[in-house]
């Protein structure tokens, strides 16, 4: 699992400039490591087991709700993390704005319109972005706009040029032209000003808002200064941006842009003055009700996060944020200091059990109640934390025989089967239900499917004799798949074991390439038919993993002797090779035998797509030669024309 989780933060972490690269075979995953997976839930306080690697938006979030501020309806949405950018390589998303197009479909005699793209592509030389050019603003003021302008007849000229405009959104930079009707004059200045902006033709559209501005008779007389500042933002005019923004808000006519402007304010003073920014920013973040600047403050504190700006002076959530994401630096110190619940949190969660400040920290960790939003986060690290095991197990049997989100349910099955007391109690609690899929993205899964994560499947590879195996393959605990790919398990194990395996056997392992010696975690070998070659060459078996054996309790001293004389016995060599020298020595001892063909054929197969090491290419030739001298008229010889080093 912890292999998964760090390719899942890789994979999260790549640039949106950078271009992609596979394969993304998928992978399930048990928890996620930048967020829950529900962050709704998670906004209402269910933070389930609160992981440092969360996104800061998350990070946040928990803050407010363990420091006793927590957030009300509006704030929760508002926290909401926004949908994932446009992925570079395949083509700008399109979206169907309503209420626009909508509008604009329900007039007489225009062509309807079914997509629009309000994605802006932005290319130079060794730079790609995108960026989202037209807001959800813009469309809902065209159609509140349509629908006047249907009742004095003139909707189907403004539709045409507003189709110009919007066609700027995506790529382009047509511009309307002017209309010589009085009526029309000052909507379409408007048109014309707004399609230069989106065409990124910003000096222009300034000078036309400015103009739109003077002009009394016009009904965007008042917008027009707003839309002016953002002009000059946008053309990276921030001093000019910032003057003109502070006019409006000291304009008693321009009301309606006062909290607009200053929003593009502080926008700017980020810039301008970074740390004392993100010191306001932090201070607004655990603040109540505040659902009207709590999206846009999120945002700006974690641009200024990412650019590693310090707020001057320092706050408490961001040391927090500082220390979780730091392995734990101060956290010991600031919870002795404060004696908050963020700081229990983060000192539980670096704690070890030899650290001397445990036994206060276990007490304090025993005091957080049911009802708390950090009681599952404690409480699983009072269980990993626990000096007595009998103490570790009752707390982790009563929490699992409550409700917690399903992420949370596999980690603290993974405590629970650690201290397994018997074999059918680590049976139990090995199986997990993955919560999402790991590919080029992470994509949340709901399915009742339960599957092996790599601590358990490192038990069954590493501390179990062959004896348990076949107990756990008959045992209803584990579910069908996870039995099935044990008894396949245990047929290449038996094989390996043998002095003299069955030749019948052996063939059959070369035929099904999907056979394998060890358990796969998660969802298993992406071709999911045996008889099949893997692309990616997940075929057969590799070099054993060497991780230590585990030291489970229902183990017996006769059971740990067996583990490890049947692990030096099975880990000989590597699939490809195993099979290869099989292969030769049946050959050589049965030229007459009519599978041997074949045998040799599908052994040099091996040695092409599964695993090698120094000594894959000389079995490979020597499977080759004795398929090529002995039987030169063959169909498997013609079928193999290469030996592969």
């Amino acid at each position: 699992m912890a292999l998964r989780i760090l390719i899942a933060i890789m994979i999260l972490a790549i640039p949106m400039e950078l271009p992609g690269c596979g394969p993304y075979l998928p992978a399930a995953l048990f928890y996620l490591p930048r967020g829950p997976e529900s962050p709704v839930d998670f906004a209402a306080g269910n933070l389930g087991i609160l992981q440092p690697t969360y996104d800061r938006i998350y990070l946040v979030t928990a803050y407010r709700h363990l420091s006793g501020v927590g957030l009300n309806p509006a704030e929760q949405e508002a926290v909401q993390p926004p949908p994932p950018l446009p992925d570079i390589n395949a083509p700008a998303p399109t979206v169907a704005p309503s209420p626009w197009l909508t509008a604009r479909n329900q007039t007489p005699l225009i062509q309807a319109v079914h997509e629009l793209d309000p994605y802006r592509q932005v290319q130079r030389q060794g730079y790609f972005d995108t960026y989202l050019n037209c807001n959800d603003d813009a469309f809902r003021t065209a159609a509140s706009t349509l629908e006047g302008l249907r009742r004095t007849g003139n909707a189907q000229e403004w539709i045409a040029a507003q189709d110009i405009v919007f066609a700027n959104c995506s790529k382009g930079a047509t511009i309307p032209a002017p209309t010589a009707d009085p009526k029309m004059r000052a909507g379409r200045a408007y048109q014309i000003a707004s399609a230069k902006f989106y065409a990124e033709q910003y000096d222009a559209a300034y000078q036309d808002f400015q103009t739109i501005a003077a002009d009394p008779g016009s009904q965007w007389r008042t917008i027009a200064p707003y839309l002016a500042a953002r002009c000059l933002i946008r053309a990276g005019k921030l001093s000019e941006a910032n003057a003109a923004l502070q006019r409006i808000s000291a304009d008693p006519a321009l009301a309606r842009w006062h909290a607009p402007a200053n929003s593009l304010r502080k926008h700017i003073a980020a810039r301008f003055h970074p740390n004392t920014r993100m010191h306001e920013l932090a201070l607004a973040l655990v603040k109540p009700n505040s659902q009207a600047t709590i999206g846009q403050d999120l945002t700006d504190y974690r641009v200024l996060f990412d650019r590693n700006v310090m707020p001057q002076p320092a706050d408490d959530l961001t040391d927090w944020i500082l220390s979780l994401q730091g392995g734990g630096r101060d956290a010991l110190e600031n919870w002795r200091a404060r004696r908050t619940l963020p700081w229990i949190v983060a000192a539980m969660q670096f704690a070890h059990r030899d650290d001397s400040a445990l036994p206060e920290l276990l007490a304090a960790a025993a005091e957080v109640k049911p009802d708390s939003p950090a009681y599952l986060t404690v409480s699983y690290h009072r269980t990993r934390l626990a000096q007595q095991p009998d103490d570790a197990r009752t707390l982790a049997d009563t929490l699992l025989a409550g409700k917690m989100p399903t992420s949370a349910r596999n980690q603290f099955r993974a405590l629970r089967m650690q201290l397994a007391r018997t074999f059918e109690e680590f049976l139990r609690f090995a199986p997990r239900r993955a919560v999402a899929t790991l590919s080029y993205d992470v994509e949340l899964v709901n399915g009742s499917n339960e599957y092996l994560d790599d601590d358990a499947a490192l038990i069954f590879n590493n501390s179990l004799p062959l004896s348990y195996l076949k107990q756990a393959a008959a045992s209803q605990l584990l579910p069908q798949s996870v039995r099935q790919q044990l008894l396949r398990v245990i047929f290449v194990r038996t094989l390996l074991l043998s002095a003299a395996p069955p030749f019948d056997h052996v063939i059959t392992l070369l035929r099904t390439p999907g056979m394998k010696r060890d358990m796969d975690p998660g969802y298993g070998r992406n071709t999911t038919q045996l008889d099949k070659i893997d692309d990616f060459r997940d075929n057969w078996w590799c070099s054993p993993n060497v991780a230590d054996i585990h030291d489970l309790a229902f183990l017996s001293a006769a059971d740990r002797q067996q583990v490890a004389a049947e692990a030096e016995k099975r880990s000989i060599a590597i699939g490809p090779d195993w099979l290869a020298a099989q292969t030769i020595v049946f050959a050589q001892a049965h030229p007459q035998d009519p599978r041997v063909p074949e045998a040799l054929a599908l052994a040099v197969r091996s040695t092409r797509y599964g695993c090698t090491d120094s000594q894959t290419g000389e079995f490979s030739q020597r499977a080759f030669n004795l398929l090529h001298t002995r039987y030169p008229d063959s169909a498997w010889t013609k079928k193999t024309p290469y030996w592969f080093k």
